[in-house]
């Protein structure tokens, strides 16, 4: 028999209806014709704590630094520890013949569960299945296409790269940083992480950048040109190799703009190579009446004999409330001073 485990419960249900009949349901997991499908919650396994490799960590001192383990260490999550022992005893069990991976298709999926597996010691084949979607079509064709869990070792491997990664990264440098603060009179903890502190360093630098904003002049130039459907006015547009442009794109030096002005008045005939007309959306048709005039749109019509509305001349003034199950033989005007229609 084989034990599928998901990394979800919403995964394992859905999958399970996927199985053969007759499902009944157990403790933390379903049992099927086709198999056993159990659950976990996200990461069971957490990263250990520094202390719980050396209780001489649980001070902090800048001579432990950096705190680097020879052989990783994972706890069971407190908050699993239950389900836990439900998966460690469904994969040890002698009706169990072949292990399924069915966490999420990505690295983290993929680790979730292998994770499991390493720390239970399993030595019974594995499988994966690719689980894209829920719907009932995709979990039979990811059924009728399992894989061996060896062909993906690599998004295991890059997903405990970056596991390890941060550990290393938050555990150490958020010692250093916060016992160097100390040594400053600061009495608090400066937690480091791999991900929040590069996005600190952009809030904080965009920060920097407004609080150093400082005014600069930059020249637009416009010209009017007469054509025989009438004055044209246009605006120029540098290109991206025009000199004296700044880092946005707008010219800052007087003499560039100059000089194209003396351009166009040496040469002010020009072609017109393209037409373009902007596109202008209509605003959505309002289906209920608007909430300042407490009618509706004036082409709304609405019988009792067909119950149906024809489409309403658009509402684009106040905001809106359904009312339901409204229906006349005509219905009033909007006032077009308190909301408009197009």
């Amino acid at each position: 028999m084989k034990l599928f485990i998901a990394g979800k419960p919403s995964m394992a249900r859905e999958l399970a209806k996927c199985l053969p009949e007759p499902h009944r349901r157990g403790n933390g997991c379903i049992r099927t014709g086709g198999g056993i499908v159990t659950w976990a919650y996200g990461h069971v396994l957490q990263q250990a704590e520094p202390q719980d490799y050396d209780p001489k960590y649980k001070r902090w001192k800048a001579e432990d630094l950096p705190i680097i383990p020879t052989e990783w260490k994972l706890l069971i999550s407190p908050a699993s520890k239950e389900q836990f022992h439900i998966i460690e005893g469904l994969i040890s069990s002698p009706d169990v013949d072949a292990i399924v991976n069915a966490g999420d298709p990505d690295r983290e999926g993929q680790l979730l569960i292998d994770e499991i597996l390493d720390y239970v010691g399993n030595e019974k084949p594995v499988e994966r299945i690719l689980l894209n979607a829920l719907d009932e079509k995709s979990i039979h064709e990811s059924l009728g296409d399992l894989r061996s869990n060896g062909d993906f070792v690599h998004l295991k491997d890059s997903a405990l790269a970056r596991s390890r990664a941060d550990w290393l990264i938050g555990m150490n440098l958020s010692r250093a940083y916060t016992l160097s603060a100390r040594r400053q009179g600061h009495r608090v903890v400066f937690p480091i992480g791999r991900v929040k502190t590069p996005t600190l360093a952009l809030v904080v630098r965009r920060q920097r950048e407004l609080d150093d904003f400082v005014p600069v002049t930059y020249y637009v130039v416009k010209a009017d040109f007469e054509h025989k459907n009438g004055m044209i006015r246009a605006q120029w547009q540098p290109k991206d190799t025009q000199a004296g442009l700044d880092s946005e794109g707008r010219c800052i030096q007087e003499e560039a703009a100059k000089d194209i002005l003396s351009r166009l008045a040496e040469n002010p005939d020009g072609t017109i190579v393209e037409n373009k007309s902007p596109r202008r959306r209509r605003p959505s048709a309002c289906l209920y009446p608007c909430r300042l005039c407490r009618s509706w749109p004036a082409s709304a019509t609405a019988t009792r004999r067909s119950r149906s509305l024809t489409r309403p001349r658009p509402c684009t003034n106040g905001s809106l409330r359904p009312i339901l199950g409204r229906t006349a033989n005509t219905c009033p005007s909007i006032n077009e001073k308190t909301c408009p229609a197009s």
